[in-house]
């Protein structure tokens, strides 16, 4: 009786090279954390969603500074560094040193 896998690399070796290569071979992930607003206006966009509406955007945020009296900080970033929203726009807040009528 012949023994399958004997002398050959058995299938369970093959695969874990097949992972080992993809794993060499990937791009590494990106994810935001934390980040520095930017200094020229309260729109942070780092991956062009807002494109030809920003102009529109920050005339409402102006409008809203105005009126309402609080700063509206609009970020976009891919995602939260496995953060939850609330808990990645608070520690964006504290990083920039925003007050309490400053929103992110």
């Amino acid at each position: 009786m012949r023994r399958y896998g004997s002398g050959a690399p058995g299938w369970a070796t093959v695969c874990a090279l097949l992972a080992l290569c993809v794993l060499l071979l990937a791009p590494p992930a990106r994810a935001d954390g934390p980040l520095d607003l930017a200094r020229t206006g309260r729109i942070t966009d780092t991956v062009g969603a807002l494109r030809e509406r920003r102009a529109e955007v920050a005339t409402a945020l102006e409008r809203l500074r105005r009126e309402a009296r609080v700063q509206l900080f609009v970020t976009y970033v891919r995602d939260f560094s496995g953060r939850a929203g609330h808990d990645w726009a608070d520690a964006t807040a504290d990083r920039n040193g925003l007050g309490p009528r400053d929103l992110v």
